[in-house]
C-alpha cells in the first residue's frame, strides 16, 4: 500500500498541475530543466552542517568536470573513505546543488567524505557524455588521492536512478578494463536496463511521479537515434558475467517504475558471489531518497545507505 506521505506528495503534484503548471514532459528541455531544478533542491530537507565544503572542477573528456566535496563533522585529518556520488535526473536534469543535502546527510551519517559530480546532461550533452565523466571523474580522483584527501583504497561510487546507472557502469567499467575499481557500489532505484520493459515499467506508468512519458522525455533527449539499447553502458543488467564487481547496496521503492531492474540487478550480483544488501521500500515512489523535506522515509534510506557504507568501510 502507498504510504500516506507518499500519497499526499503526489496529490500537491497533481493539484499543481490542474492549477495550471505544466508537467515537465511538456516542455522544453532547458526551461524544463530550470524549473526542475529549483524544485528538486526545495525538496530536499534542511541541509545539515558538516565539516567543510570545497567546489572545484577538474579536467574531463569533454571539458571541465565540477565537483563539490563535504568532509563530514568531526572527521580526523588525514585521507579518508570516500563516496563518489552521482545524482540523478534522467541524465537531463539535476546538479550538484539539487542533491546538496543528501550529499551532507551521507557523508556525516556515514562519517565518510562525499564527492558529488556534475557530470554532462544531455540533450547539449548525449550519451554517452554522463557515463564517460562518470568514469573520468572516478578515475580522476583515484589516480590523485592524496589531493582530494581520499584513501584510494577506500573508494565507493553510488548515484540515484540515471547516477545509480553511472555508477554501476563505472564498477563494470573498470572490471572489464582491468583497473582499480571501487570498493563498493551504492544503487538508489538504478536505471539498469533499457532494452525492456520490465512489469513495474508497466503497473507504475502513470500516477506515480516517474511516468512513462517522462521517461521517454529522457529519453530522446539522452539517447541518439540508432543506438543499440543493449550497450551494456545503457543496459548494466545484460552484463554477461558479474562476478569480480565490488560489494553492494541496492535500494529500490515499491512504486517505482524502475523497481524490477533494480531488484533484478542486486539479484544478478548475488547470484555470481558478489556481497550484497538489497532493501526494498515498499510504500514510496521513485525519488524519495532525495525528496527527504516531504518523505520521512528518504530520511530513513539516507540513514540506512549511509550506515552500510560505513559498516563496510569501518567508519
Amino acid at each position: 500500500m502507498l504510504d500516506k506521505e507518499a500519497r499526499s506528495l503526489l496529490d500537491l503534484m497533481e493539484q499543481a498541475v490542474q492549477a495550471g503548471r505544466p508537467r515537465l514532459n511538456t516542455l522544453p528541455y532547458a526551461e524544463g530543466r530550470t524549473a526542475v531544478d529549483k524544485m528538486s533542491e526545495d525538496s530536499e530537507a534542511e541541509p545539515p552542517d558538516v565539516g567543510a565544503v570545497t567546489d572545484g572542477a577538474f579536467a574531463g573528456p569533454g571539458g571541465q568536470i565540477g565537483f563539490r566535496r563535504y568532509r563530514p563533522l568531526g572527521a580526523s585529518p588525514g585521507p579518508l573513505a570516500t563516496l563518489i556520488y552521482y545524482h540523478g535526473g534522467g541524465f537531463v536534469i539535476g546538479n550538484v546543488d539539487t542533491h546538496d543535502s543528501t550529499c551532507r546527510r551521507l557523508a556525516n551519517k556515514s562519517r565518510c567524505q562525499v564527492i558529488s559530480i556534475d557530470y554532462r546532461l544531455a540533450p547539449e550533452h548525449p550519451f554517452p557524455a554522463p557515463t564517460d565523466d562518470g568514469v573520468a571523474a572516478f578515475c580522476h580522483i583515484r589516480d590523485n588521492a592524496v589531493q582530494f584527501d581520499a584513501d584510494p583504497a577506500r573508494l565507493a561510487v553510488g548515484g540515484d536512478s540515471a547516477g545509480g546507472a553511472v555508477a554501476a557502469v563505472v564498477c563494470q567499467t573498470c572490471r572489464d578494463a582491468d583497473d582499480p575499481g571501487p570498493a563498493f557500489q551504492m544503487l538508489i532505484y538504478p536505471a539498469t536496463d533499457s532494452s525492456r520493459v520490465s512489469a513495474s515499467r508497466t503497473a507504475f506508468a502513470e500516477g506515480y511521479f516517474l511516468t512513462r512519458d517522462l521517461i521517454d522525455w529522457f529519453w530522446k533527449a539522452y539517447v541518439p537515434a540508432g543506438i543499440d539499447q543493449s550497450d551494456l553502458r545503457l543496459s548494466p543488467l545484460l552484463a554477461k558475467d558479474f562476478s569480480g564487481l565490488p560489494p553492494a547496496f541496492v535500494l529500490t521503492a515499491g512504486y517505482d517504475p524502475l523497481r524490477d531492474e533494480g531488484r533484478a540487478y542486486a539479484d544478478r550480483l548475488i547470484d555470481a558471489g558478489v556481497k550484497t544488501t538489497y532493501v526494498n521500500y515498499p510504500g514510496t515512489i521513485h525519488g524519495f531518497f532525495s525528496l527527504t523535506r516531504f518523505l520521512q522515509q528518504g530520511l530513513k534510506a539516507n540513514d540506512e545507505a549511509a550506515a552500510v557504507l560505513a559498516a563496510h568501510f569501518g567508519t
